[in-house]
Formats: structure tokens, sequence, C-alpha cells
């Protein structure tokens, strides 16, 4: 049933209770609600307690609770939307540090930045000499820069050189 129809089914009491219940019932008691709904002080507590049993008010509470979930519900647009915001704000503002990390974060949702972690399992000490000599020759294979060159004895150039300086 929508929410206008359940609406339509109660009292203008009825309604104000429901919607403080859902707006204010984690700082306001049931109590509390039906007190400023309008309700005497005296009966408060037995009208908290019979008004939330009471079949129309209890659908409208849940409808108005869903609708409340519905509005804070996180989405990819919302929510990039919402840090887009953010970071127009603190750029606005000078705060260069939370615009970038804003911007950062806009970029992780949409899954532009990757983490990439590597767990490596075991360690050196759990490893023999002979077996932590072979893994470090074997990198010193693949890492090493091996190059090969060719001696050239530059005596005889180097007499004809120094010979045409002297001139």
């Amino acid at each position: 049933m929508n929410i206008e129809t359940l609406r339509d089914r109660l009292t203008p009491k009825q309604m104000k209770f429901a919607l403080l219940l859902v707006q204010k019932g984690e700082k306001l008691t049931a109590k509390e609600c039906a007190l400023q709904a309008g309700y005497s002080s005296t009966q408060a507590v037995v009208e908290g307690s019979r008004l939330q049993k009471n079949q129309k008010v209890a659908a409208y509470i849940r409808e108005l609770r869903n609708q409340e979930e519905k509005k804070y519900e996180v989405n990819l647009g919302r929510h990039l939307k919402r840090l887009h915001v953010l970071s127009e704000g603190a750029e606005e503002s000078g705060n260069w540090n939370a615009a970038v990390q804003a911007e950062k974060s806009r970029g992780q949702v949409a899954g532009l930045y990757i983490d990439r972690k590597e767990i490596m399992h075991g360690s050196i000490d759990q490893l023999s000499r002979s077996e932590v000599d072979k893994l470090l020759t074997d990198m010193d294979k693949k890492l090493s820069i091996t190059t090969s060159h060719e001696v050239i004895d530059d005596n005889e150039t180097r007499d004809e050189v120094l010979e045409e300086d002297k001139k």
C-alpha cells in the first residue's frame, strides 16, 4: 500500500506520532513522541505503546522507515556525486589536500585505481643456507648486467696524438 493511502487512514496525532518516532526515535522514547504529538501527559506512556501496536500506525511507520532508508541509501551515482561536491567545496575553500583526497576516492569508487597486494608465504628463516645461496645466485643472474667489451690497445695512436699536440 502506498504511503498516501496509509496516511489518509490516520488522525493528525497518529501521523505526527509516527513521523516523530521515525525521525527522532533514536533520541526520543515512544512516550516523548506521544507527548509531542499532542497526547495527554497522563496517557502518553499508554498511547505510545498502543500506537506502535496499532496496525494502521505500524504500517505507516514501516513505510516512513522505508522512505528514510531509501533517502540515505548509498549507490554509485549518489556516492560519486557526493564526493564531487566535497571535492569542489574543499577546492573552493583552498583545502587542496581534502580536494585531492576526495578526487582520489572518486577514482577508486569508479574503478580507476587498482590496489595490488602480494602476500608472500614463508620466510627466509625457514630456508636452509644452501637454499638461500641458490636463491641469491638466481636473483643475481636475473638482475645483474653483464656486458662484453673489447680491449683496445691505444698506445700507438696515443703517441701520435701527443706528437701532434706538441706541434
